[in-house]
């Protein structure tokens, strides 16, 4: 059969005016050309549908359909049923595609000729590209996959989003594999439909998505920033049911739980809400129980010991207890009894509840079971010493990793140090470290055939003060979270020039990042100003924007909000570097540190010399 069009696209619009444009321009340019987008506004209040209407009139690919409000899931519904391509995909207005992104998913398809082509997204917060925080979802778009049986890969029911995938459109028509109307987790229930009567579903590692993360304090909140919200919670809860529903009609009692069992740790994103609000306790904790109830062998997972026992506290009524570990994070010494690791939580052993010990035992690898001596910098050399974990756990491989802040591919991979004794030292070389960049650092184990990766946290170290620096260039300190942040400072500045109306700087355009901020600040009074950014590599300052007679200042520049002083070592060229601008005396100097500051004066001084302007 002959289609007019590869691939169409769906866009969900409401309330996106900010984003929408960012997210047609990447349609618009994909790769893959015979593509229709059908852009669906949900009777957005903005101008969204107008800004949708500029690109109307450039492409004759774009269709936009008006609907009275009725929700993003018969937005969607909507946008498929009038859809002439041969595969399909629904998109929400905030997010951005990557430019090669379909052309990939539609070529995997017509090569395995699959129902369903996944691929890997990423979060786009603040312009920045991250990881998605989910891990298990993480997992499923870490390799390529050809799924003829689920039974083959159950873990692909993590993942529960429409936007990263194609569907073949006759497929899920047949299969009536749409969009709940009037819900709003309406995604899961599609796509794990779809899932159940695919007979091919393919998975590529390609980042194919880019899922916008809005600031918490945005007037339009999306869905999953709800997440303590009664309404919110009821939905939740109804988009589950109506999947168990339709595993019911399929059949398979085994993939019915092991869907369930994928999907536990979903219902424990808004249990805070049990703190704050005694109706959404009674809601929360009546619901949670009655799907717990469902699930054959439920502490057969890898959850955790923590999350096993909200579980068993759901289960058994034991509220007040629950209450109590969700108020303050649990703690509690690690025992050795023959062999046999236990967390002695609070409660473990406690009479008053008789919690099985089993739902102690220590069996997942967590932050709060790893320990470290020392994390220091010497010489351009990352060194960490003796890194341990439980002897539970079988140790297969311990590395290091290093992973960009500023570009999340940009990761760097350590094994232990081979000419060192002990297997759990490291003596890494970081002098490859080239751009202005901050490095967050896990730690990733493979153990007992599992592995994990962990982010390095000030409470793994037996004496948090063991961890320094001792480096011109690289910086070595715990966030305000307690993370472990590597940051290299080394800025190049190509040249500094002092003009008759502003301060340029110039900077190696191989150390730009989008976090670099240049500043004077008085060196009395403490008043900042910033450069303004030109260009990816230039900056300026106006004198009549910081100016003042007999005034000294220095030069700082910041990388992630960390403020550093500028050294004259990063400075290639410094054009003038005195001058008299109308009745000033402007001097740039060398400080004793050998750090750069600047002196405006009314008096010529001996400092000056020849170079001074008239």
């Amino acid at each position: 059969m002959m289609y007019p069009y590869k691939l169409s696209v769906v866009v969900l619009v409401y309330n996106t005016e900010q984003y929408i444009r960012e997210c047609m321009d990447s349609l618009v340019n994909q790769t893959l050309k015979e593509i229709e987008i059908i852009v669906v506004n949900d009777e957005s209040p903005d101008n969204s549908a107008l800004i949708v209407e500029e690109y109307l009139e450039k492409y004759d690919n774009i269709t936009l359909i008006n609907q009275k409000n009725s929700g993003g899931a018969v937005a969607g519904n909507n946008g498929v049923m009038q859809a002439k391509g041969e595969y399909v995909t629904i998109m929400d207005s905030d997010d951005v595609v990557p430019l090669d992104a379909y052309e990939k998913l539609y070529l995997k398809a017509k090569e395995k000729d699959a129902d369903i082509v996944i691929g890997k997204a990423v979060s786009l917060v603040d312009g920045k590209i991250r990881e998605v925080v989910y891990p298990k979802e993480r997992e499923v778009w870490s390799k390529e996959r050809s799924i003829d049986n689920l039974f083959d890969y159950l873990d692909i029911f993590y993942d529960g989003f429409y936007w990263n995938k194609i569907y073949r459109r006759s497929f899920l028509i047949e299969k009536d594999c749409l969009m709940p109307p009037g819900m709003l987790y309406a995604d899961r229930p599609m796509v794990h439909k779809a899932f159940l009567y695919a007979d091919k579903i393919e998975i590529i590692p390609d980042t194919v998505y880019y899922w916008r993360k809005r600031d918490n304090t945005s007037a339009q909140k999306s869905i999953t920033q709800l997440k303590n919200d009664l309404s919110n919670l009821k939905d939740r809860m109804e988009s589950l049911h109506y999947q168990l529903n339709y595993f019911d009609e399929f059949g398979n009692v085994t993939l019915k739980n092991e869907f369930l069992k994928r999907n536990v740790e979903r219902l424990f994103f808004p249990i805070n809400g049990i703190l704050e609000s005694e109706e959404f306790r009674e809601v929360y904790l009546r619901e949670t129980k009655e799907v717990f109830k469902l699930i054959d062998n439920i502490y057969d997972n890898d959850l955790g010991i923590t999350k096993n026992l909200y579980i068993y506290m759901i289960l058994n009524d034991l509220t007040e207890e629950l209450l109590f570990y969700l108020s303050k994070t649990p703690n509690g010494k690690i025992i050795n009894e023959n062999g046999t690791y236990y967390w002695a939580l609070p409660y473990f052993r406690d009479e008053n509840v008789n919690i099985p010990d089993e739902l102690f035992k220590i069996d997942v690898l967590l932050n709060q079971f790893v320990s470290i001596d020392k994390v220091q910098l010497k010489n351009n050399k990352l060194i960490i010493e003796n890194v341990q974990i439980p002897e539970t756990f079988t140790l297969q491989e311990v590395k290091v990793i290093l992973q960009s802040r500023y570009n999340y591919e940009d990761t760097y991979e350590f094994t232990h140090d081979n000419s060192h004794e002990s297997a759990n030292y490291f003596s890494i070389d970081i002098s490859s470290l080239q751009i202005i960049d901050a490095y967050d650092v896990y730690l990733h184990f493979k153990y007992n055939d599992k592995e994990t990766k962990l982010r390095m946290t000030k409470a793994m170290f037996s004496d948090p003060k063991n961890l320094s620096s001792n480096s011109d260039h690289l910086l070595l300190y715990f966030t305000i979270n307690s993370f472990v942040t590597l940051i290299n400072k080394h800025i190049d500045i190509n040249r500094i020039e002092l003009g008759f109306e502003k301060i340029d700087v110039t900077l190696d355009p191989k150390r730009n990042v989008d976090s670099l901020e240049l500043i004077i600040r008085d060196r009395k009074s403490k008043e900042t100003f910033y450069f303004k950014k030109m260009s990816d590599n230039h900056f300026e300052l106006k004198w009549k924007h910081f100016l003042d007679n007999n005034r000294s200042y220095d030069f700082f520049y910041k990388v992630y909000n960390k403020l550093f002083r500028l050294d004259v070592r990063d400075v290639g060229e410094l054009k003038n570097k005195a001058m008299k601008l109308n009745s000033t005396y402007i001097r740039v100097f060398e400080t004793e540190k050998g750090n750069l500051s600047m002196e405006a004066l009314t008096k010529k001084t001996n400092n000056f010399n020849s170079l001074v302007k008239s």
